[in-house]
């Protein structure tokens, strides 16, 4: 891994940046991100942190520019690692498919031919175990190639109805938690290409964790209930996500491939079995 490029897509803020500069510690680190003023300041903060720093912008919805992004890091140096940070979970529910669920797809594919001994790490989500697939979209899945998947994929998300006891969030999250589902399930459909060209790819899912995005979203009162639905009463410290990924980078982990690695400070324990008291 030492002196190879680690790319970051979605590395401007949050948990994206605190990966970004844990990551510094192996070799140059290149950033992208579709707002401007937020790639500058991620650039400033990882330049302060020692580290050999590149930035790019970035639509990751879109194939070209992701392309155009790859083809940009490869002229830096050897890709060494992805870690795919780029998501939102608000907006009007199309955007959020484009970026979770398009994007996915377009950063796998604009770097694979690039991989060789490397890694891709994709970002789902543990709402994403609350989402179950039917068999007619896992057929639409497993062809993220087709001309239609697009949508297809969003229309069959689209059409379902959240649980009862989500219904609060809005319409818009049914999109995310499937979108992030999806995420999973792409990660793991990869597992066989990534190898034939000795590389790996997993996900990894966050819980609840202290980012712009979710300061963003939430008020105090309800920040308040997502720290009281984990283990420890609290969120996530992005830099616990940032060193959770480089621990499973580093050397001794090459047989880690094709799954998702949940760390959610207990939220879905929680949610799924009934804790002794």
């Amino acid at each position: 891994m030492d002196r190879k490029l680690q790319v970051v897509p979605g590395g401007t803020s949050g948990m994206g940046l605190a990966t970004a500069v844990a990551l510094g510690k192996f070799g140059p680190v290149l950033v992208g991100g579709r707002n401007e003023k937020r790639l500058e300041s991620a650039l400033k903060t990882l330049k302060e942190a020692g580290v050999e720093a590149y930035g790019k912008q970035l639509d990751i919805s879109d194939r070209e520019s992701m392309k155009a992004f790859a083809e940009y890091a490869a002229g830096i140096a050897p890709i060494g690692n992805v870690v795919n940070a780029a998501a939102i979970d608000s907006g009007a529910s199309e955007l959020i498919w484009k970026i979770n669920v398009q994007g996915t797809i377009n950063v796998v594919e604009a770097f694979l031919p690039y991989l060789d001994h490397s890694c891709v790490v994709n970002y789902s989500s543990i709402t994403g175990y609350f989402y179950q697939p039917s068999r007619e979209e896992l057929a639409v899945w497993s062809a993220p190639d087709a001309p239609d998947f697009f949508e297809k994929s969003f229309a069959i998300a689209s059409s379902k109805e959240l649980d009862e006891r989500m219904k609060f969030q809005g319409p818009q999250f049914l999109a995310y938690i499937a979108s992030k589902r999806f995420v999973i399930y792409y990660t793991q459909a990869n597992a066989l290409r990534f190898g034939r060209k000795n590389s790996q790819i997993f996900s990894v899912a966050p819980g609840s964790f202290d980012t712009p995005m979710l300061r963003e979203i939430s008020d105090p009162a309800a920040v308040a209930r997502i720290e009281a639905g984990t283990a420890f009463g609290r969120l996530g410290a992005p830099e616990e996500m940032a060193d959770f990924i480089t621990c499973l980078l580093q050397p001794g982990h090459q047989y880690l491939t094709g799954c998702d690695l949940i760390l959610d400070g207990g939220k879905s324990a929680m949610a799924f079995a009934k804790q002794y008291e």
